[in-house]
């Protein structure tokens, strides 16, 4: 479900709140006017790495339930996109997953709050849900607007908007390289306290979680996936 800032979905949708977004090339997708600029922002950087968003194939709101259940799909609220439905059809049963998004892609919306449908106990591989609030999905498409505004833009973006190899989840306690590239990077983006010694100590873990906290994270204070991503594409 989405989050109750969104307001309510199937079967209570309401539709005053859902806008178009059109691009140049003729995609219209129907959404949640608060998801509307983050939504944008993805879709410069997926085709900017040189996967093509299909027309036709790709779609946003609609006022109905999750297939088969009584339960509302993300759809109703605006809050959910399927990218290139043809080429990423919902598994069936029995038969292995087909998708052709890369896992950079996958990665970059998830680090903007997005759970990809590839991972679903029954996997559909085209779909994007939103999974915060409307405040926080303003503030990350305000981020990634102050972070590619740095850089030129989305457009030249492959080096700049792929981070490096995910180094592994670290915690306190924890030794090692993969540390010592949390550590760097953490640095880089205003921590330049840190030692970068490959011991996740308590200033590692207070970098962590005050970064985590700061990007509206869980702040777990373990290095994680999310944060990975989110040090790069939010910070």
């Amino acid at each position: 479900m989405a989050h109750s800032s969104f307001g309510g979905g199937w079967p209570s949708c309401n539709r005053s709140r859902i806008v178009t977004l059109v691009r140049s090339d003729g995609l219209r997708i129907p959404l949640h006017q608060d998801l509307i600029d983050l939504v944008q922002i993805c879709l410069d950087v997926t085709e900017a790495l040189g996967y093509d968003v299909k027309s036709g194939q790709t779609w946003g709101y609609a006022c109905r339930p999750i297939a088969g259940t009584n339960k509302p799909s993300n759809h109703s609220w605006g809050t959910a996109v399927d990218i290139n439905s043809l080429d990423n059809p919902r598994r069936a049963r029995g038969l292995p997953m087909v998708t052709n998004i890369p896992p950079n892609i996958r990665d970059f919306w998830k680090a903007c709050g997005f759970r990809w449908g590839g991972d679903f106990s029954w996997p559909d591989p085209m779909h994007f849900e939103y999974m915060g609030s409307t405040d926080q999905a303003r503030e990350k498409a305000s981020d990634l607007r102050r972070f590619f505004s740095a850089r030129g833009g989305p457009g030249p973006l492959p080096a700049a908007a792929t981070p490096p190899p995910y180094p592994g989840t670290f915690r306190i306690g924890d030794r090692g390289p993969g540390v010592k590239v949390w550590q760097r990077r953490l640095r880089d983006v205003g921590f330049g306290h840190l030692v970068v010694d490959g011991i996740f100590g308590q200033r590692t873990r207070d970098a962590v979680i005050r970064f985590q906290t700061d990007h509206h994270l869980a702040a777990d204070g373990i290095a994680g996936q999310t944060t990975w991503h989110w040090l790069w594409f939010g910070a």
